[in-house]
């Protein structure tokens, strides 16, 4: 009878023990689960008055009973902080129930024809959710619709002592460009148009447009721009216009640069409607590769197409590290008599060819030649713009100078 009591009260007590052990869930619901938190998609737009905000969406990938919290902050790239974009920071706040939290980021509006550029907003420490692989960024792109060029021209850099009223010894200045109008000048220069390739595979086509090419600030500005899958550019010439043979030229100038991108100041024959190329001859006051900004070529090609080939002579030159010819003005010249042209950059030597260099053939640099100056995209020699390549890109000739 005990005994039996005894067992009652030990099974009373190992039940009480159970409840008080295995209920300690009882009236509780599941364990809140943490969201992922990301953003909805990137954001491209053009840059005008009606889209004045990037908007970046937030969202979680389910609902949460817990207040959820996240970072933000802008981060540059090609667009900069306060010329581009306005930065912005701060913690997005998820009430429990909410899905969705807008990021704004405000652009900056301006006339100036600028390349696309584009800047980052990223997202860190997460509260009561994740960011999948602890990294969570998107992208803004914005996209340039101006029609004017808003350029900085670099100060500084070399201008040659000669001048309008300090010519070289035993020299006159015979005719200038100063480009100190407001247009230019139809009497100095006529527009070459088209987009054939140019016998060198090239991709750009010429136009008239300004653009392409006007005067301002005392300068002209030779403009290259990419529109879509097409690029334009300009070139100019000096034929039937300005001819000369022989004497001292001086150009001063700032370069364009990236790969595919093909800036030119030279001279061909005045006989080449006459002869063609390369017989009525050739004279590169200066050209460089986009991909190479801290050099210069100055070449000379004459004489007759042999097996897909002509005869040529060229030299290049360097500026001083670690400027570049995009960073400052230099001033590119040729010293060119009878028999002979030397080539100069910020008035130093640096090639120089003779009649006996084009020998056997007639020396075609012994007769009247006219300018052209143009930025090229792409072709046989420079090859051809890739992902690395910005436009727009310009080139500034501040003047044009030939003393006899």
């Amino acid at each position: 009878m005990s005994m039996h009591r005894n067992q009652s009260f030990f099974g009373w007590l190992l039940g009480l023990l159970a409840l008080s052990t295995g209920c300690t869930d009882c009236g509780k619901g599941p364990e809140p689960v943490a969201a992922e938190i990301r953003f909805v998609g990137d954001r491209t737009s053009l840059e005008n008055a009606f889209n004045t905000n990037f908007k970046f969406e937030v969202r979680l990938d389910a609902a949460n009973d817990q207040e959820v919290r996240v970072d933000f902050e802008t981060v540059e790239g090609t667009a900069k902080a306060g010329e581009d974009f306005e930065p912005v920071a701060g913690t997005l706040v998820f009430e429990p129930g909410d899905l969705i939290q807008d990021i704004l980021v405000p652009i900056v509006i301006d006339e100036g024809l600028e390349s696309d550029e584009q800047f980052t907003v990223v997202l860190s420490n997460p509260v009561n959710g994740y960011l999948l692989g602890n990294v969570q960024e998107a992208t803004g792109t914005i996209l340039n619709d101006d029609t004017s060029l808003e350029v900085v021209l670099p100060e500084g850099g070399y201008d040659t002592p000669h001048g309008p009223d300090n010519p070289p010894p035993g020299m006159t200045l015979v005719w200038s460009d100063e480009f100190d109008g407001t247009a230019i000048n139809p009497s100095n220069w006529v527009h070459e148009t088209g987009g054939n390739g140019w016998g060198n595979n090239e991709w750009q086509v010429y136009t008239n447009d300004e653009a392409n090419s006007y005067v301002e600030d005392g300068h002209l500005m030779i403009v290259a721009l990419q529109e879509g899958g097409t690029y334009t550019s300009a070139r100019l010439k000096s034929q039937d216009l300005q001819e000369f043979q022989f004497g001292r030229i001086d150009i001063r100038a700032v370069l364009p640069f990236g790969q595919g991108v093909w800036p030119a100041l030279w001279m061909l024959g005045a006989n080449f409607n006459e002869v063609g190329w390369p017989e009525c001859g050739e004279i590169d006051i200066m050209e460089l590769l986009g991909h190479q900004p801290n050099f210069v070529h100055g070449t000379a090609h004459w004489g007759e197409i042999i097996g897909g080939g002509h005869p040529s002579y060229g030299v290049s030159t360097y500026s001083d590290f670690p400027t570049t010819f995009v960073d400052e003005f230099h001033v590119f010249s040729i010293e060119w008599s009878q028999d002979t042209i030397q080539w100069l950059m910020n008035d130093e030597v640096f090639h120089t060819i003779t009649s006996e260099n084009v020998a056997p053939y007639e020396n075609p640099f012994n007769a009247p030649f006219f300018f052209i100056m143009n930025i090229a995209v792409g072709g046989n020699w420079p090859g051809y713009p890739d992902d690395t390549t910005l436009f727009p890109q310009f080139m500034a000739v501040d003047y044009i100078r030939v003393y006899q």
